[in-house]
């Protein structure tokens, strides 16, 4: 499907960002309007108009992953998508297709072609409406940092602020308008963290997204709109301002825990090679800001272990929410709580707080008292937990599992050791939670007691 981006001229939103339609071919006709929520950007005054060009693009790629069902490919997952663009200078652009195309179709598995074309009509209007008109204070930082609400983020923030007591935070955060969960995460925990870190850090939360509503839930293409914000901050405290993107190793690699779950069918939002691949993104346009994820080596448990405050983490982290299907809540047995307790995030998360001894949250199933039905075949509430249990149970080699690694993605074969053992490490600690609090039959499910007479 080719879609274009279209711009309306001398046409603005209430949030003073120019109308964009994105229109596909033949009889598809208009799929949505963009929803920026510039007002919340304006005072960062970014003067680059480069990271304004890449907004612009992960706005619409975001979109579109949303818009077009992936039911509909030949595959029922592979989309063929043809994206035209306009952006304030083309041919460094379309110098950059190359990587751009290559990051996406990582990043979304789809097959992706970008051309980019001439901007014709200015994507922004800072002036303001009289009546509408109030002073907003800047926000500053030495550094911008990716702020998600979740556990990762909140232990990269205090981080940051612990290791460098005279430097100031710009935090980014992303929500859609359809989806209300990310941006109350995000306010849940800056009040508590502002009284424990005062005037260290400032934060833009930014509702970025599309008119009308995507039926495709996948969401594989989120990850490159919440670096673009990233950048664009980034942009406004001046070239070569580093992003911090905190994610802990295991998510961030993904490392496939059954042969299907291989490719894009995990996700990637903070891979290595995507990662690498965006960052030359950047370099091919004259965006100079490096990406640094400070929890690459480090599985969830190591996370919050090493955690430069531990006691402020202990207060914060139950205002954190790390659940991937958090809205899927008809089949839990505690549906008053945030988190569905049988994805992998939350069994990373219940594993890593154990290892501190702050595993005392609720959660929607508990995977140790039985909770979640490992042979239902009805429903994708234990596809998770199955495949969990599935590779302990297996507990494959090194070599095994740095060959999995390299079939889900691109990685540099160097690291590749400290990759597979940085997986090793991180199912040991959903073994040792298992150890300690499951039943004998999930212990036995798991494949940690010796095989012999059903227990």
């Amino acid at each position: 499907m080719r879609i274009t981006a279209r711009v309306q001229p001398r046409a603005f939103t209430r949030e003073n960002f120019a109308v964009v339609r994105l229109v596909g071919d033949g009889a598809t006709g208009e799929l949505a309007q963009l929803d920026v929520e510039y007002s919340k950007l304006v005072p960062l005054r970014t003067s680059n108009p480069l990271a304004l060009d890449f907004l612009l693009c992960a706005a619409s790629v975001y979109a579109i992953d949303k818009l077009i069902l992936r039911a509909c490919a030949t595959d029922s997952w592979t989309r063929d998508i043809a994206l035209t663009l306009p952006v304030s200078d083309a041919d460094r652009w379309t110098s950059a297709s190359r990587h751009l195309v290559e990051a996406l179709s990582f990043l979304t598995g789809d097959r992706w072609d970008v051309e980019f074309v001439p901007l014709s009509s200015p994507l922004t209007r800072n002036r303001v409406r009289r009546r509408r008109w109030r002073p907003v204070p800047r926000p500053q930082g030495d550094i911008a940092c990716l702020f998600s609400g979740g556990l990762d983020s909140l232990v990269g923030v205090i981080d940051q602020l612990e290791e460098n007591r005279d430097q100031r935070l710009l935090l980014v955060g992303h929500h859609d308008g359809q989806m209300a969960g990310p941006l109350a995460d995000q306010q849940r925990i800056l009040n508590p963290l502002r009284q424990q870190y005062p005037g260290r850090f400032d934060a833009i939360l930014a509702r970025v997204g599309h008119t009308s509503k995507g039926p495709e839930i996948t969401l594989r293409g989120r990850s490159l709109l919440f670096i673009a914000l990233g950048v664009y901050a980034a942009s406004s405290v001046g070239p070569g301002t580093p992003l911090l993107i905190p994610e802990n190793g295991t998510i961030a690699l993904n490392a496939p825990l059954t042969p299907s779950r291989r490719g894009s069918c995990s996700t990637r939002t903070a891979h290595p090679y995507y990662l690498a691949t965006v960052q030359r993104v950047l370099a091919d346009v004259g965006l100079d800001h490096s990406f640094i994820n400070p929890l690459e080596l480090r599985t969830k448990g190591e996370t919050v272990s090493l955690c430069r405050n531990l006691d402020v983490l202990r207060t914060l982290a139950p205002l954190s929410v790390s659940c991937a299907k958090r809205g899927h809540k008809s089949s839990w047995r505690n549906r008053s709580v945030p988190a569905c307790g049988r994805c992998m995030p939350c069994v990373y998360r219940r594993a890593a707080l154990h290892s501190i001894g702050s595993d005392t949250e609720a959660y929607g199933n508990d995977i140790c008292t039985g909770d979640v039905d490992i042979d239902a075949r009805d429903e994708e509430g234990p596809n998770d937990l199955r495949a969990c249990f599935s590779f302990l149970k297996r507990k494959p080699s090194a070599d095994e599992i740095a060959l999995s690694l390299l079939a889900n993605g691109k990685l540099d074969i160097g690291r590749l050791p400290d990759y597979a053992d940085l997986v090793r490490r991180a199912m040991e600690e959903i073994r040792r939670l298992l150890r300690d609090k499951g039943t004998r039959e999930i212990q036995r499910r798991a494949g940690l007691l010796p095989r012999g007479p059903r227990a």
